[in-house]
């Protein structure tokens, strides 16, 4: 005779037959699994990333410039325009000099150890007096005013390729009173300026007055 199956022990038999939760608290339903990232570290990350971004590191470099590139022939080219002598003549360092270009591209200068300033990038501006003496052992000058720091970081870069590739007479520096252009370049005698940063000009004029005949003393450091 079979056994009759009451409600309470079919019941209890569901019961057992339930496959077993894992140990542990039960998931919460509504709740993202990502950990939550608090508003300030985001905001900081925001504005280092800005800054960062206004200081060019996440712009492209300048191209690689190759100083025998064709585009930077100066075969048959006059590039800049020539000024009048202003003398070479040393005065006591210190002494104020009146030149007749802005920048200057000759004239009396403080004599050593004021002048001439070391060859370089400049983040100063250096009294004319003394990079003047820098022009006259036939090195070049180039100065910026109002440039943004993507043209600036480039501008570094063409220097710094110019003066590892056969011309490291050259002085960059910040020019406060340049007034009708955003760079100049000068050599003795000679005078550039440009609304840009603009590599072949650039190049061009370095390569063209660099250690040129108009210096009164071109090859001397």
């Amino acid at each position: 005779m079979s056994k009759v199956v009451t409600r309470r022990e079919r019941r209890d038999q569901m019961r057992r037959d339930r496959p077993q939760r894992a140990h542990g608290p039960a998931p919460r339903r509504g709740r993202s699994s990502v950990p939550w990232m608090p508003i300030g570290v985001i905001a900081a990350a925001a504005a280092i990333f800005f800054v960062l971004y206004q200081l060019g590191v996440f712009a492209p470099g300048a191209a690689a410039v190759d100083v025998r590139d064709r585009k930077y022939d100066v075969t048959n080219e006059v590039i800049g325009t020539q000024q009048p002598d202003e003398s070479n003549a040393h005065v006591p360092s210190g002494q104020k000099v009146q030149y007749g270009t802005n920048p200057p591209t000759s004239g009396s200068h403080w004599a050593q150890p004021a002048g001439p300033i070391s060859w370089g990038i400049k983040d100063t501006t250096f009294p004319d007096e003394a990079v003047v003496h820098n022009l006259e052992h036939g090195g070049v000058l180039i100065v910026y005013k109002g440039l943004n720091d993507q043209e600036l970081a480039k501008l570094k870069e063409v220097v710094r390729l110019l003066m590892g590739n056969g011309y490291p007479k050259i002085v960059l520096e910040p020019y406060p009173q340049l007034t009708d252009a955003r760079i100049a370049l000068s050599s003795w005698r000679w005078l550039l300026k440009l609304p840009g940063v603009d590599d072949v000009p650039i190049v061009k004029f370095v390569k063209a007055h660099y250690d040129g005949p108009d210096a009164p003393e071109p090859g001397v450091r």
